[in-house]
């Protein structure tokens, strides 16, 4: 967490912009539209952002000596789609928390905060990140920024400002993701980044953990309170799905002794893979629902669920940052 100098008025605070006050429009729009894609390329590798869908890392893929296309992510169709109920595909920031919050609600000093904008959302799964435009503040041949405002509304009463820098080299592409409290008041706060890889049958996972935790069922999207001690995990795709329990989601705390994670995937017999690193994160959550050939492997700075204990505070000025390096072969 550092401080950085912003460029709002002096005493700015989210209360003054209209949009925070009680009874306005909500700021997410109901649809988002796949538009012309901010496009990196660097050697054999191709990117495409989104900005106007959530800032949404839209395609990842490695062109070989004969023009196809290997896909690591599952690509973003064109077709639009409503802001609550996106696509499982690409890549997309959460923000200013991570997942989900119990009952959709934030217990911050004595406060209850509902925290989902009726009706545009059905609940607060993700925050709002994915579910906004941003504006391409930079923007080269293998790098784009993107950067997102957020002024207070009832939903999340605290002035905010976001930038995802995405990129690309010729070994994989880095996402650096901050969030900056624009408020007076302390603020709460949470990142996490959260991709869909491919996952077909036969793609193996490996990743080292400290503590595994699992959910109890699917009807309880939070950690329980069981964990495990794990160390070196192993799992081979059968075309969706983590475990034999059916259980689509596992938390995995980051291991103590080298403080960072990293996660890899091999496809097609180990001649493509995947590495995913990040310095930042606590938990890494993976998701793979069964019958669904896709892998979510979320770095986050704070654990599912917990939010209101497990938590950055962020006076006026200050900075939380997350980043995620994608390593391909």
């Amino acid at each position: 967490m550092k401080e950085i100098p912003t460029m709002t008025p002096s005493g700015a605070d989210g209360a003054r912009h209209p949009a925070g006050q009680p009874g306005s429009a909500p700021l997410t729009p109901a649809i988002l539209t796949p538009g012309k894609p901010v496009r990196l390329t660097r050697g054999a590798l191709i990117a495409e952002v989104q900005p106007g869908c959530g800032a949404r890392l839209s395609r990842l893929a490695r062109r070989d000596t004969r023009g196809d296309l290997f896909d690591y992510l599952v690509p973003l169709g064109t077709e639009p789609f409503s802001s609550d109920e996106w696509p499982k595909a690409g890549a997309f920031p959460m923000l200013p928390y991570t997942n989900m919050l119990r009952d959709d609600t934030l217990h911050w000093r004595e406060r209850t905060i509902v925290v989902h904008e009726a009706p545009v959302a059905s609940s607060s799964l993700h925050g709002w990140g994915l579910r906004r435009e941003w504006e391409v503040v930079d923007e080269s041949t293998h790098c784009c920024v993107l950067q997102l405002d957020c002024p207070a509304q009832p939903a999340w009463p605290w002035h905010y400002q976001a930038y995802l820098s995405t990129t690309l080299d010729e070994h994989g592409i880095d996402m650096q993701l901050s969030l900056t409290n624009l408020s007076a008041q302390e603020m709460p706060a949470g990142l996490g980044l959260h991709p869909y890889f491919r996952w077909p049958a036969g793609a193996r996972l490996t990743f080292e953990s400290e503590a595994l935790w699992r959910s109890p069922s699917e009807d309880i999207r939070w950690p329980s309170e069981q964990r495990v001690h794990v160390g070196p995990m192993e799992v081979v795709s059968v075309g969706g799905g983590l475990d034999t329990g059916g259980r689509s989601t596992w938390f995995a705390e980051v291991p103590a002794e080298s403080g960072r994670f990293e996660a890899r995937i091999e496809y097609a017999g180990g001649l493509r893979s995947a590495t995913v690193r990040s310095d930042d994160a606590t938990w890494l959550v993976l998701h793979s629902p069964p019958g669904r050939p896709y892998l979510c492997l979320e770095p986050s700075t704070h654990r599912v669920g917990e939010f209101d204990d497990d938590h950055v505070v962020l006076g006026h000025g200050q900075t939380l940052d997350l980043s995620m390096r994608i390593d391909l072969a």
